[in-house]
């Protein structure tokens, strides 16, 4: 089958695909060095538990990791609904997130990744929508 409109999307799924192991790893094996480098913990102070909640959240990179490899390979025709998914999900987490009252006060290194990550979901159905009504 020919990819066509879903080429760019296909392969922008599977970069994230490749970015979000990556990501497991460091929430996961390199834990304690991300923690500290990029989230900006302090070792002393930051209480295990807040250690153990950013290795949870690289399992889920992990799954998502090796999802968007399978879609991408397998469905590329897919592709562009699962990169609107991304920001839509993270959206609704922070809106759940923000309706308990909880707002964010660190500045840790990671976000600034995560606009990026955001951006080219965007920006790539952007790309697909314009190619598809060509």
């Amino acid at each position: 089958m020919s990819m066509g409109i879903y080429k760019v999307p296909s392969r922008v799924l599977f970069g994230l695909g490749i970015y979000d192991l990556i990501r497991g790893i460091m929430h996961t094996f390199v834990l304690r060095w991300s923690g500290t480098n990029i989230a900006g913990f302090n070792a002393e102070t930051t209480p295990i538990d807040q250690y153990f909640m950013l290795g949870t959240f690289g399992i889920s990179n992990f799954l998502t990791g090796f999802i968007y490899l399978l879609i991408s390979r397998r469905s590329p025709e897919l592709s562009p609904y699962v990169l609107a998914l991304i920001p839509g999900a993270y959206l609704l987490g922070l809106i759940g997130i923000w309706s308990n009252g909880i707002h964010g006060t660190s500045a840790y290194g990671g976000r600034y990744l995560l606009y990026v990550y955001f951006a080219i979901c965007i920006g790539t159905l952007i790309y697909f929508a314009y190619e598809k009504r060509k």
